[in-house]
Parts: structure tokens; C-alpha cells; sequence
């Protein structure tokens, strides 16, 4: 046994060079296994362009810890259903704003219940006020700016009683420590205001406040009874634009002039009604699958479906919902400016478009976003064109089968639904059929994940 030993060791030693140079190989291949970044799942769509537009979160405003100062700012979105806050806590230094947390509450029901009890409403915000309360230290509550944006609940009130309930909310947030602007503080937002703060919303999560125009992205954002669009434009555009089209907004430390408009009655759930209520097609509805039966109601009014003798067609869909645009309306301007239903688009087209809601919501009612836990999506217009193909080519019976996503109060609509989207994206906001476009339900920031809504973009507004 000993003489096994001595040649073992021999062996070592006589080798000890080979011996080092592969222990120095094991070292490295263990340092790379675990600090090396693991490759991503195949298959997983990366929430960026693929031409990375949207910057990485190492590019956007971080703040090193220990510089700068803390501030707050209070956003109540004040919707039809319900009442919401989000306190929002950045750290700021000269024109960089760096979100560190998202305070939300909300409570049932919102102020449009309040009708005829204007003091009560207000009251009702009493719970999210004592949040900002214990949220807010006390030495920076009278520092932090304050914002009510009321959406459509307040809108659809007879005339005067809005005002009033607002005049009571404004008389009663005073009663705070907070700052409240008197004249814009507390507001009813249209959909132009809705757009733009969106816009800045999502720009700030993307990293892309304080850069050039052009490196800015595009926001679309497709609600039931409406849908905005909003993208900045260098000065000399916004000298041409009509007027109230172009909104004043800051953010990243710099001012930029946004082009905002919002196109009442071509939301998801009003295009519907739109293209069933089209004269021409109201015996006869390429839209309407062939086997369906009833009516929708939308707005106090019902539409009856009545399909096509030949049944439901894509491309006789698409030219029903191109007519329903009205493309051929003048806006004021040259005629290749105008987008669609007389509204100016401008020259000057964006170069990345991100879009949000209803899109979200259908792209993963057809099955397009491939990821229950995705995020974000980039996709083409054109995938919304063949799922409408294989959609409108189905029976209402047979569509669980190709789209087993879909809730069945939806399947019917599916063929007009995503006839509608394909042709608003590439007939209404011009994005060619091979242009890429990013789905948005949240934005990944540092570690959260943010709701790309309106109340973020406002408080940034009111800060910078």
C-alpha cells in the first residue's frame, strides 16, 4: 500500500503543472456559471423593441443614494365606480425625478354617487386622505402638491351638479395641509389630458424624459368610448398644428410640445356599435358571424346583428371599419395630415408606438401575446390581420376551439373587434402592416412593475 501511495504522489507531482492549469479552468467555469447572466426562456419576446428603443432601466433618472431630496406628490384619479390615491415618493435633483414608491388605496363608490349630496362627496375621500396623511411626513405635507383629476363618472351628470361636487372637493382638500393649485387642481379630465399624462407616464418608465423628440415613443391608448393618441413634436410642428392639438408638458428637465388628441366614439365598445349602426351594412353585416344571433347595447341604444348572407369576411369587415373612420375628412390642412374622422395628424410621424387597453386586451383574447405572465409585447399589425382572418372564417360555436381565451359574452364580437383594431392601427394611425409595436399593461421600473396610467404622468408634471 505504501508503495501505491509514493507513486500516486509521484504521479501528482510529476504532473503538478497540467494539475494547476486545470484547477485555474475549474475556477473561471465556476466564476461564469454563477455571475454570468442566464440566457432568457426561447420564445420570450423581450419587453424592448427589437431594435432597442426603449432603454434599459440603468439609463433612466436613478439617483444615487445619499443626493438629492425627497418629495411626494398626490394624484386622486376619481373615477366613475370608485375613488383612487396614489402617493408617489421620488427622490429629486434638478430636473431628474426618481420614483422609489407607489402608495395606492381606493375606495367604492366614486363621487358621480354622490349626486345630490355634493358635502358627502367630497367626505368620501376621507379615508385616501388619511392615508396621505400617514404617508407623507409631516415636515414635507405642506411642500406636497395635490391633484383630483375627475374622469367619465362626473362627465355624464346634468349640467351643474359636477361643478358643484368639485367645488366641495376643492373646499374640503384645503382643509389639508397639502398644496392645492386653485385653478388646476381639482379638474374634470378629457380625454386630451388623459393622453398626455399617459404619454408622460410611460416615457418616464421607458427612460426617455429629457431626450430629443425623436427619441421619445408614441402612446395609444384604446379605451371603451374613446381612443388618444399622443407623441411629441418638435417646435416648428407645433406652429403648424390647428389649434388643441398641441399640449404643453414637462418632464426629464425640459418642456416638449405634445401632439394629444382624443377621438371620441372609436373606443373598442363605440366602434362596435359604430360598424353594426353603418347604414349600408345594417341588412347585411360582413362583421357579424354567420351563426349569431341577438343585439348589442351600447350608450342607451341597441344594435341588432345581422350577418351577411356569405357570412363574415376580413377583408369586407376591414372596408366597413375603414368607411367607419372617415378617412376622406377634411381637417383644415393638406390632406395627407389628416388621419381620420377630420382630425390633423401632423407631418411629422412617430418612430416607436406603444399601445395599451383594449389592445392588450384582445391581443390576449386571440391568443397573440404567448405569455400569461408577459408584460409587455411586441407584435406587428398584421398579426391582428390573421387572427381576424382565422376569427371571421369561424363559427361562434367553433371559436372556442381556435380561441380558447375568450369569454364567450365576447366570442361573437371577436371578428369584428379585431378587424376594428387592425384597421384603426393601419388605415387611422398609419403604422405600416411590417412595423412593430409594443402591447403595454405595465412597465417593469427597477424592481416594480407600474401601471402605465395617467396619475404617474400627472404628478411628474406637477413636479417638474
Amino acid at each position: 500500500m505504501r508503495r501505491a501511495r509514493e507513486t500516486w504522489q509521484t504521479r501528482l507531482y510529476q504532473n503538478r503543472g497540467i494539475a494547476t492549469a486545470l484547477g485555474i479552468l475549474f475556477v473561471l467555469g465556476a466564476l461564469l456559471f454563477f455571475v454570468v447572466p442566464k440566457s432568457r426562456v426561447p420564445g420570450f419576446k423581450r419587453s424592448l423593441t427589437p431594435d432597442t428603443f426603449s432603454q434599459a432601466a440603468v439609463e433612466m433618472d436613478n439617483i444615487p443614494e445619499g443626493v438629492g431630496s425627497e418629495v411626494f406628490c398626490i394624484v386622486f384619479d376619481a373615477g366613475s365606480t370608485g375613488s383612487r390615491v396614489h402617493i408617489y415618493r421620488f427622490m429629486q435633483s434638478g430636473g431628474k425625478l426618481d420614483l422609489q414608491s407607489d402608495t395606492f388605496e381606493q375606495l367604492k363608490p366614486g363621487l358621480s354617487s354622490y349626486a345630490d349630496a355634493p358635502e358627502e362627496a367630497a367626505k368620501s375621500l376621507t379615508p385616501l386622505l388619511d392615508s396621505a396623511m400617514k404617508t407623507v411626513p409631516a415636515e414635507l405635507q405642506a411642500k406636497t402638491k395635490i391633484k383630483l383629476g375627475a374622469t367619465a363618472g362626473l362627465r355624464l351628470l346634468p349640467e351643474g351638479k359636477a361643478d358643484i361636487i368639485l367645488g366641495e372637493v376643492r373646499k374640503y382638500l384645503k382643509t389639508y395641509p397639502f398644496q392645492l393649485d386653485n385653478a388646476t387642481g381639482v379638474t374634470i379630465l378629457d380625454g386630451a389630458d388623459e393622453g398626455g399624462f399617459a404619454w408622460l407616464t410611460l416615457n418616464y418608465l421607458l427612460g426617455h424624459l429629457g431626450k430629443p423628440e425623436d427619441k421619445t415613443i408614441a402612446a395609444i391608448d384604446l379605451g371603451g368610448g374613446s381612443v388618444q393618441q399622443a407623441f411629441a413634436v418638435p417646435p416648428a410642428e407645433a406652429k403648424k398644428a390647428p389649434a388643441g392639438y398641441i399640449t404643453k408638458l414637462s418632464g426629464g428637465g425640459r418642456a416638449y410640445d405634445v401632439y394629444v388628441h382624443s377621438y371620441l366614439g372609436f373606443g373598442l365598445m363605440a366602434g362596435r356599435a359604430a360598424v353594426l349602426a353603418w347604414e349600408e351594412a345594417k341588412a347585411a353585416n360582413p362583421c357579424v358571424l354567420g351563426d349569431h344571433q341577438g343585439s348589442y347595447e351600447y350608450g342607451g341604444m341597441k344594435y341588432e346583428l345581422v350577418a351577411h348572407p356569405a357570412g363574415a369576411s376580413f377583408n369586407s369587415c376591414s372596408k366597413l371599419v375603414k368607411m367607419v373612420l372617415r378617412q376622406n375628412l377634411e381637417c383644415g390642412a393638406p390632406q395627407e395630415q389628416c388621419a381620420f374622422n377630420g382630425a390633423w395628424g401632423g407631418s411629422v410621424k412617430p418612430t416607436a408606438f406603444y399601445v395599451s387597453s383594449y389592445f392588450w386586451d384582445r391581443a390576449t383574447d386571440a391568443g397573440i401575446i404567448g405569455e400569461k405572465t408577459a408584460i409587455t409585447w411586441t407584435l406587428k399589425p398584421n398579426d391582428f390581420s390573421a387572427a381576424a382572418g382565422q376569427a371571421c372564417h369561424s363559427s361562434v360555436s367553433g371559436l372556442a376551439s381556435s380561441f380558447p381565451n375568450v369569454e364567450a359574452s365576447q366570442a361573437p364580437y371577436l371578428c369584428l373587434d379585431l378587424s376594428f383594431l387592425h384597421t384603426l392601427l393601419t388605415e387611422g394611425f398609419k403604422i405600416q402592416e411590417g412595423r412593430e409595436v409594443t402591447l403595454v399593461k405595465r412597465v417593469k421600473y427597477q424592481s416594480q412593475e407600474i401601471e402605465a396610467a395617467w396619475p404617474l404622468g400627472a404628478a411628474i408634471n406637477l413636479l417638474s
